[in-house]
């Protein structure tokens, strides 16, 4: 089963999609796209064909600015993007189906964004996070240019404004998944949030993966550990 959602946030339409396996009350896991991605990736559509497949619920949505949300992309901040996610968990906690076992899957700056909400919110009880970076003003030069021309100063101002290293360590049940050849985020911040976190928690390093693991045996592996993951502690 799979139900369309809008909601509205700041002025903004938030567009997400809930799928629902065939059981009652299934866990649900909440992904969160990167900076310039959306909810429709080819990496988002196979998360939740397979976690549905073993009984969990997916949410995918679209940040302000991306995909089917309104929105420009140029306004983009952490500030924001966390309101938006505030919304979505908020409309999943009160939805009829899903059971109330949360968990939240991030890629690049959604998995930096699931980071920071779990550590305010403590019905979250499992996270995976995907090439997620331990901070993002030190990023301003590894970000394709065409890319950082589109940001304005204030993303970067507003960035530097949050601390994972203090969060980090009340933080569990958070599975890393982080490409050797990452040309984004450097593998470094990886071993650096799995020094940090709290137990039990898990760093798989996927050989020779890229920053959005476009290569397909790199990219099923960390799909199906996330599962799992997911599987078990929800």
């Amino acid at each position: 089963m799979i139900e369309t959602f809008v909601l509205s946030v700041d002025n903004k339409s938030i567009c997400g999609v809930l799928h629902l396996p065939p059981r009652a009350k299934p866990p649900c896991v909440i992904t969160c796209h990167g900076l310039f991605s959306s909810k429709d990736s080819d990496k988002f559509l196979s998360i939740a064909e397979t976690f549905t497949d073993r009984g969990i619920a997916v949410i995918r949505f679209d940040f302000s600015g991306c995909g089917e949300s309104t929105g420009s992309i140029a306004d983009t901040t952490v500030t924001g993007r966390l309101a938006e996610l505030k919304a979505v968990v908020q409309f999943v906690k009160q939805h009829q189906l899903p059971g109330p076992r949360l968990g939240l899957l991030g890629s690049s700056l959604g998995g930096y964004l699931s980071l920071l909400y779990a550590a305010q919110d403590t019905s979250i009880r499992a996270l995976s996070v995907w090439a997620t970076p331990f901070s993002l003003p030190g990023l301003r030069e590894s970000i394709p240019p065409e890319e950082l021309s589109i940001l304005k100063e204030d993303f970067f101002i507003d960035a530097r404004r949050f601390d994972l290293s203090t969060l980090l360590p009340a933080l569990h049940s958070l599975l890393i998944m982080h490409g050797t050849q990452d040309e984004i985020v450097p593998y470094a911040h990886a071993e650096k949030i799995f020094q940090l976190a709290g137990s039990p928690k898990e760093l798989q390093r996927i050989a020779g993966g890229d920053h959005s693991l476009t290569v397909p045996k790199g990219r099923e592996q960390a799909i199906q550990k996330s599962a799992l993951w997911f599987q078990r502690y929800l």
